[in-house]
C-alpha cells in the first residue's frame, strides 16, 4: 500500500477551530442518579433546593430564648431578671427549634441563674434575632445551588441531600474505547515468560485509561488488532457502531507503511487534519465520520463499515483527559478557551 505523507501541517489553535466548528452542540446524554452517588459527575441541568436549611428558626447558641424586646432595659446598672418559670424565658441547646414567640437567644455565659433555675439574671439586652439561625440562612428552598456544568464535589454532595435533592440529573460518563494496533504488540498478561523477539508489551491503553477514568470516562481495551488494513476498518466499524462517545486508536497514523489510520478515516468519513505542530504528536489525525455528513456518500465497503445511525468519529490532537472533560462539558485544563464543548452521541478517534 502507498504510503500516506502528511504534507499540510496543522497548528495546534487551528486543529481546536475545527473541533469547535463541528462539535459545539454536542453533548452527552444525561441520566438521574442518586446525590449520594453524584461525587465528580457533571450536572446536566441547573440543580435548585427543594427545602430550606434549616427548616426553622433555631438556637446559634446554647442559652435562654427570649423575647428581644423584653432584654432592652437591662445593664450594668439595672440588670434584669427574668423568670423561666412562667416561660419568660425558655432554656435552649445550640440547633434546637425557637419557640414561636421567642425571636433571640442570649448566651449562657452571660446569664446567672438562680439555684433553682426558676430565675436569670442578665446585664445586657439582645436584639431581635441575635444567636439565631433563621428558615433558609444556608438554603432557601427553590434557589439554585449549582449550574449547568458544574463538577460535584464531596461538599456538594452534602448540599444536595440538605437541599432535599435525592437525585440530581447528570451528564453520562463518556463511553471510551481504546483499541490498541500493532503487529508487534502483546498483552503482558499472555506471556509471562520471555518476550518472543521483535514483540513489544502494550502498555499506551494503560495510561489512556488512567487519565480518562480520573477526567471521568469508563473504559474498555479492544484486544490488540494486527497491522492489516481490512481487520482495523471491521473493528473500528463495530466500535463506531456502538454506544461509545470517545474512540482512541493507538498506533498507525504516521507516515509508515503499515500506518493505515487516515486511510481508514477517509474511508469512513473525511480526515480534516493530518499533521499538527506539535511534537510529540506531529501524527495526530483530526476528521469525522457521518452522521454530521447526510449528504456525503457511504462508501460500499460491505462488512467493513456497518450502518452508521448518528455516528460521529473524530480524531483529534487532545490528550485522552482533555476530550472526556470536554465530552462532559467541562473547561480543558489546558486550553481554556475550549469551554463548555458538549458533544452527544459523538464517537471519537484520538490518535498519536
Amino acid at each position: 500500500m502507498q504510503r500516506k505523507i502528511y504534507l499540510h501541517m496543522q497548528s495546534r489553535e487551528e486543529a481546536q477551530k475545527m473541533f469547535w466548528a463541528h462539535f459545539k452542540n454536542h453533548h452527552t446524554d444525561e441520566e438521574a442518579i442518586p446525590s449520594r452517588s453524584a461525587r465528580g459527575r457533571v450536572t446536566a441541568g441547573p440543580v435548585c433546593a427543594r427545602f430550606s436549611s434549616p427548616s426553622f428558626h433555631s438556637a446559634a447558641m446554647d442559652g435562654l430564648a427570649v423575647r428581644a424586646e423584653d432584654t432592652f432595659t437591662a445593664s450594668d446598672n439595672a440588670p434584669l431578671t427574668l423568670r423561666l418559670d412562667t416561660g419568660e424565658a425558655v432554656m435552649i441547646n445550640t440547633g434546637y427549634p425557637l419557640p414561636p414567640d421567642k425571636n433571640a437567644v442570649i448566651m449562657i455565659e452571660n446569664v446567672l441563674l438562680s439555684h433553682d433555675n426558676s430565675h436569670a439574671v442578665i446585664r445586657a439586652p439582645v436584639y431581635p434575632w441575635q444567636h439565631v439561625r433563621k428558615v433558609g440562612e444556608d438554603i432557601v428552598a427553590t434557589e439554585l445551588l449549582f449550574p449547568t456544568g458544574h463538577q460535584i464535589r464531596p461538599a456538594d454532595v452534602a448540599a444536595l441531600i440538605t437541599g432535599g435533592c435525592a437525585t440530581v440529573t447528570v451528564r453520562k460518563r463518556p463511553r471510551l474505547v481504546i483499541i490498541p494496533t500493532g503487529s508487534e504488540l502483546i498483552r503482558l498478561e499472555e506471556h509471562q515468560g520471555a518476550l518472543p523477539p521483535g514483540k513489544i508489551i502494550e502498555s499506551n491503553s494503560a495510561v489512556l485509561s488512567g487519565l480518562a477514568e480520573e477526567a471521568g470516562a469508563e473504559v474498555e481495551v479492544t484486544p490488540i488488532i494486527s497491522d492489516d488494513f481490512a481487520s482495523i476498518t471491521r473493528h473500528l466499524a463495530a466500535v463506531v457502531a456502538t454506544d461509545a462517545d470517545l474512540v482512541i486508536i493507538n498506533a498507525g497514523s504516521s507516515a509508515g507503511s503499515a500506518d493505515y489510520t487516515v486511510r481508514i478515516i477517509e474511508e469512513l468519513g473525511e480526515v480534516l487534519v493530518h499533521g499538527v505542530t506539535i511534537m510529540p504528536g506531529k501524527p495526530t489525525i483530526l476528521g469525522v465520520i457521518a452522521c454530521l455528513y447526510p449528504e456525503r456518500a457511504i462508501p460500499q465497503t460491505q462488512e467493513a463499515l456497518p450502518v452508521l445511525s448518528c455516528t460521529v468519529a473524530v480524531v483529534a490532537s487532545l490528550e485522552a483527559s482533555e476530550t472526556v472533560k470536554l465530552l462532559l462539558g467541562l473547561p480543558s485544563p489546558l486550553h481554556n478557551s475550549w469551554m463548555h464543548i458538549d458533544l452527544k452521541h459523538c464517537d471519537f478517534l484520538l490518535h498519536d
